[in-house]
């Protein structure tokens, strides 16, 4: 899993590591942030000398210090704690997100629906607007004043364009009739 930054809590982290040399410091720091990444640390001295950069004999002088930091071999608490919470808020997220999802589909659906039946079809409009302006057509004026003539006059109130309705999976017309009934 991709995990691009980790919480750090100075504050703790300082109160409990003012006895680390900076070395120390450091192969600390890269070991918790090797265990964010993966979820665990190998219980290999050659491999944590390397993720922590360390020569091995130098490693293997300064694993009793580092490892008190940690339990059952290099599982450490507080990280474990921060990935459970980080997949907890991560499940909710992608779960509000298909909510949301659902019901702005259901919002669209609704105010389609209430739109049809507002409005009667255009072409009703237009086939009554049309048989107005044939009927007082004034034929000895030039193009401009037919195409005038065909238009309904503003306080009649603006013909709407119909949308193209939506196209809605088998899936989610199911989800929409189990919630709505």
């Amino acid at each position: 899993m991709n995990r691009p930054w980790m919480p750090l809590y100075v504050g703790d982290y300082l109160g409990d590591t003012g006895h680390l040399t900076t070395a120390q410091h450091g192969a600390y720091l890269l070991l918790m942030m090797h265990y964010w990444r993966k979820g665990e640390l190998p219980d290999d001295d050659r491999q944590l000398s390397k993720i922590t950069k360390l020569p091995l004999k130098t490693w293997c002088e300064y694993r009793p210090t580092l490892q008190d930091f940690f339990y059952d071999g290099w599982k450490h608490k507080r990280i474990d704690a921060e990935l459970a919470k980080m997949t907890r808020v991560s499940l909710k997220r992608a779960e509000a997100g298909q909510k949301g999802g659902i019901g702005s589909a259901l919002a669209r659906m609704k105010l389609e629906d209430a739109s049809r039946f507002r409005h009667p079809p255009s072409r009703a409009i237009a086939g009554r607007g049309s048989a107005d302006a044939s009927a007082n057509a004034d034929y000895s004026h030039s193009h401009q004043s037919l195409l005038q003539a065909q238009t309904p006059p503003a306080d009649s109130g603006e013909q709407r364009a119909s949308k193209p309705a939506i196209t809605v999976s088998s899936e989610l017309a199911a989800y929409v009739a189990r919630r709505t009934s």
